[in-house]
């Protein structure tokens, strides 16, 4: 099991009693659904057929078991709803916090590259998505396996041939369903990407909103919005197509389901292979079957919108600090204030030119030093370093004779 997958699955561990309950009672929903169209069985079949005494009162009693499972199912699919959407809802808050806290752990270095508004969308568009699949994933399996499984069960004992035309068609349903799941894992990532983009414009935008005005500049970040506007529509457009053949594609399939069920189950009537009763239980099997089919499609979905809202989390959160404390760094209890730079280098990246070279400096406390020059000379740099906003290249930095250097 590598990392990632570990790290996606311990989100559940303090909410572990919830989920085996959210599953219990997926468990139950998808048992009843089975059970239903087998009491419509016994009734057609077993007493309409049997012409046995008390027809309506063994009906009665029937349609008294059905409506009692109808009321389990009801109870069980209102926990599902309410307590497994609150469970997806409290796993997202944790990560929003864990998130939020490896934020304030990075460096200056690392918002130096960043955009604020691709960093707000990994902060609440993804993990939205997130605890969609959180909740609705191993709902979805449960209920999908359970019905798929204990349907082609019941048809086979039903029909046999007839239970083999009908499966024919998943094979075919599986290849097309992950060629096109494919493509809309690639139309999800680029859509969320471009979002952070117009979430990013518009932050700056608004920051910037008064030197906006006074420079009169407003038609230029229209522009600017526009772009990455219609950047992003474009990749909701394709998201949608990708959508569109996916889900068009499984409910044709679904039909041709029904329509081979009919046809071939009326072929067998005529050759007395099957009774009306068994071929109105299969139609009502075979309804329950497009739903696991669509629980699937419904999975494929939400893994594909959350896993890509995952990767986008832990890339951030796999991002370590470039400032370091080292294992004997001392703690400084009463600060006077002297600052000592001897023979300090820094630039921000290599390859880059350095933004200050050899510098040395001896500021006693109560000493007032003006940095002079122009934009982009330092200045600002200079101060960063005393706090150790970035790391320097070369030389020492001490305050009140102690402090950290660099060979």
């Amino acid at each position: 099991m590598n990392s990632r997958l570990k790290k996606f699955l311990s989100y559940y561990k303090p909410y572990a009693r919830l989920l085996v309950a959210d599953m219990a009672c997926a468990f139950i929903v998808a048992a009843i659904t089975l059970i239903l169209p087998l009491c419509t069985r016994y009734i057609t079949k077993n007493i309409l057929q049997g012409n046995t005494l008390n027809m309506s009162s063994q009906i009665y009693m029937m349609g008294a078991v059905m409506l009692a499972l109808v009321a389990v199912y009801t109870l069980c699919n209102m926990f599902v709803d309410y307590r497994g959407h609150l469970m997806g809802a409290m796993m997202e808050s944790d990560m929003r916090r864990e998130l939020f806290d490896h934020y304030q752990k990075l460096s200056f270095s690392f918002y130096d590259e960043q955009k604020t508004g691709q960093l707000m969308t990994r902060l609440t568009n993804d993990l939205f998505s997130l605890s969609e699949l959180y909740h609705h994933g191993p709902e979805d399996i449960v209920i999908a396996l359970l019905q798929g499984i204990g349907t082609f069960i019941i048809l086979v004992t039903i029909n046999l041939e007839l239970t083999l035309i009908t499966f024919f068609f998943l094979p075919i349903m599986a290849v097309y369903a992950f060629y096109l799941n494919k493509r809309m894992n690639v139309a999800l990532r680029r859509s969320k990407d471009r979002i952070g983009d117009i979430n990013a414009q518009v932050e700056d935008t608004l920051a910037g909103i008064r030197v906006v005005k006074s420079l009169t500049n407003e038609a230029l970040e229209k522009e600017k919005f526009a772009i990455e506007n219609n950047r992003f529509l474009e990749s909701r457009g394709e998201s949608y197509r990708s959508e569109a053949y996916f889900y068009g594609g499984m409910i044709a399939f679904t039909q041709l389901i029904t329509i081979a069920v009919i046809v071939f189950g009326g072929i067998a009537i005529v050759n007395t292979a099957l009774d009306l009763a068994d071929l109105l239980t299969y139609l009502l099997y075979v309804a329950i079957l497009i739903e696991p089919i669509r629980r699937m499609v419904n999975f494929a979905r939400l893994y594909q919108e959350g896993i890509t809202g995952f990767s986008r989390f832990m890339e951030i959160l796999e991002v370590q600090p470039d400032i370091q404390d080292s294992a004997d760094a001392i703690e400084i209890t009463q600060v006077q204030g002297n600052v000592e730079f001897q023979d300090v280098s820094f630039k921000y990246k290599e390859g880059y030119h350095y933004v200050v070279k050899n510098i040395s400096l001896n500021i006693q406390v109560g000493e007032y030093v003006a940095l002079v020059g122009s934009s982009g000379v330092g200045k600002t740099t200079l101060c960063s370093l005393i706090p150790r906003f970035y790391d320097i290249n070369k030389g020492k930095i001490l305050l009140d004779g102690q402090g950290y250097s660099r060979d």
